[in-house]
């Protein structure tokens, strides 16, 4: 009974061999390959991003992974010994990693094995793919020759770090976007295309069959405004004033106020070891109380309302004027009676604040309008992601003293490209252009799409007030807080900044101030408007608009001159 049972038990173990092997092979061999094959995305070429004139500011850099199957049919013992010696050569010449006679016998070996998926190299150039597939060996088929070919595709700047943010990335499978490549990120993405892919040793996929990568369309072509010689002057002067004053962080912007045009733009932070680099996009996202180049738009609204001409005269009180119970100060206190003008041009918060106060303290709500007509409210919608709204309360929510700290930049805060497209308006005759960056998507060399100037505002101001306020934007220059930027070559229009930096809560940090400059030239027909700002420059050395920032506007200015 007990030997009867054990041939029972064998006869059954026998026939579940013969079922699996025969009966459900289709079966098993299935499930094997659904745990092995997986459809897997292959990414297109990313189009690449260039500068106004065809240099490339970003572009993808092909790399290959190459395997060899050895028991592809094609390959007969009489093809193998005619060729091996070839092939050896081959792969010594292309991959500089080992003697032809090592590839000989490295090959010979895993034909001996019988591997399927033999490891020629990894991250090669084009260059050396390029070689090993003009190989006559190698050019034939798959099944013929066994290579088997794996693109990757990596995202490379010719220039480094300049434009870096601005550029921008994708990340995170699209997750995180930022700066032209993220705004645009389908349009440069290209369609991708779905292989089958078998998973081999090393968790490596790998084509089934004849697939090619060729099937996926490359994305297309995006030509930006910039100006790789401007962004080079931008960043080298902004780097230099950085470094001098040993600030925390600066950014800079240039733009043509005729059309809206960026032509560089400028981001540089600096890390622990004291070294800078563009780790944030200041130009169009950080928002800071503006301080002394928020004035213009005080004045404008005064010559707007008729309320006084630039020849209105102020006291200023010693440089001291006190509103209800706070005491506003001016950085030089002057005992004196100046016209709107000279207050401008000094650059004094008693001078500017007292009109202010004075003609809309009762109707707060009109100021406010104001600052809507110069779309100082409002963002401005630059093309690429990331700016931030402007911060500026409703007057319901203003206190007793924030109509004269508004009026000389405080309890507001704007992005440098925000004060910047008010400055560019008034050079413009008061018509407001929207910024931007993008100017073409091509594919190949054909052009798919055209980005034009957009008018945003055709008239924030009258014709009289910018022709007034431009006029007090040179004074400033010619003698006033900027006149060391001043020469004798072309005239530059413009106004200082200097304001401590508020910490939302935590209020002012003792020490900590933000220097700008912002303007245009030439003034008398301008071309291009530019914003400079430098954060928490070191208060030992410097700390003023006119000496920390103006500079960097004068070295871009004359480049472009």
């Amino acid at each position: 009974m007990v030997f009867a049972a054990f041939v029972l038990v064998a006869i059954c173990i026998v026939a579940k061999i013969v079922g699996i092997q025969y009966g459900k092979n289709g079966y098993w061999k299935k499930m094997a390959e659904d745990m092995t094959l997986d459809s897997v995305r292959v990414e297109a070429e990313r189009g690449n991003i260039y500068t106004y004139d065809g240099r490339m500011l970003a572009t993808t850099i092909p790399s290959f992974e190459l395997r060899m199957d050895m028991k592809a049919d094609g390959i007969t013992d009489t093809i193998w010994n005619k060729n091996i010696n070839r092939i050896g050569n081959v792969l010594s010449t292309a991959l500089q990693d080992k003697s032809a006679e090592v590839w000989i016998a490295d090959l010979n070996k895993a034909r001996k094995d019988g591997e399927r998926y033999f490891l020629l190299g990894r991250k090669l150039t084009f260059q050396q793919y390029k070689m090993i597939k003009s190989d006559s060996f190698f050019m034939k088929s798959q099944y013929k020759s066994g290579l088997m070919t794996i693109q990757c595709n990596t995202r490379k700047m010719p220039f480094g770090h300049l434009a870096q943010r601005t550029i921008g990335y994708v990340r995170d499978s699209g997750k995180s976007k930022r700066g032209i490549e993220g705004a645009f990120n389908d349009e440069l993405s290209g369609e991708n295309k779905i292989m089958q892919m078998q998973k081999v040793a090393g968790g490596v996929y790998m084509p089934v069959g004849e697939q090619s990568q060729m099937g996926a369309k490359p994305g297309l072509d995006i030509y930006t405004n910039i100006d790789i010689n401007l962004q080079d002057v931008a960043e080298n002067s902004l780097l230099k004033t950085l470094t001098r004053y040993k600030a925390d962080h600066g950014s800079t912007i240039l733009m043509n106020v005729k059309t809206g045009e960026i032509k560089a733009i400028a981001n540089l932070t600096r890390n622990k070891e004291g070294n800078y680099f563009e780790g944030f996009n200041y130009a169009i996202n950080e928002l800071n109380e503006p301080g002394s180049v928020m004035k213009l738009a005080s004045v404008m609204a005064l010559l707007e309302d008729g309320f006084c001409d630039e020849n209105y005269k102020i006291d200023l009180e010693k440089g001291r004027k006190k509103y209800y119970d706070r005491e506003m100060n001016d950085a030089h206190k002057i005992d004196a009676t100046v016209s709107l003008e000279e207050a401008f041009q000094r650059s004094s918060n008693v001078g500017i604040s007292k009109p202010v106060f004075k003609f809309y303290n009762e109707d707060k709500n009109k100021f406010y309008e104001k600052l809507e007509q110069f779309h100082l409210t409002t963002p401005l919608g630059i093309d690429i992601q990331g700016e931030s709204a402007p911060q500026i309360a409703s007057p319901k929510k203003w206190s007793g003293i924030s109509l004269p700290w508004i009026s000389i930049g405080y309890e507001v805060k704007f992005t440098p490209l925000q004060i910047l497209g008010l400055y560019a308006a008034v050079a413009n005759n008061g018509v407001l252009m929207k910024p931007y960056i993008v100017r073409e998507i091509r594919e190949n060399d054909k052009v798919v799409e055209v980005f034009k100037p957009v008018v945003l505002n055709k008239q924030i101001c009258k014709q009289e007030t910018a022709v007034k306020v431009r006029k007090m934007l040179e004074k400033v220059v010619d003698s006033g807080t900027a006149s060391n930027i001043r020469n004798n070559f072309y005239k530059i229009a413009g106004k200082t900044g200097t304001n401590l930096l508020s910490y939302g809560s935590k209020g002012y940090e003792k020490g900590a101030y933000q220097a700008s400059f912002v303007g245009y030239f030439p003034a008398n027909n301008p071309l291009y408007a530019c914003i400079v700002v430098v954060n928490k420059p070191d208060v030992t050395i410097n700390y003023y608009g006119n000496a920390v920032a103006a500079p960097v506007f004068r070295d871009i200015a004359d480049r472009l001159y």
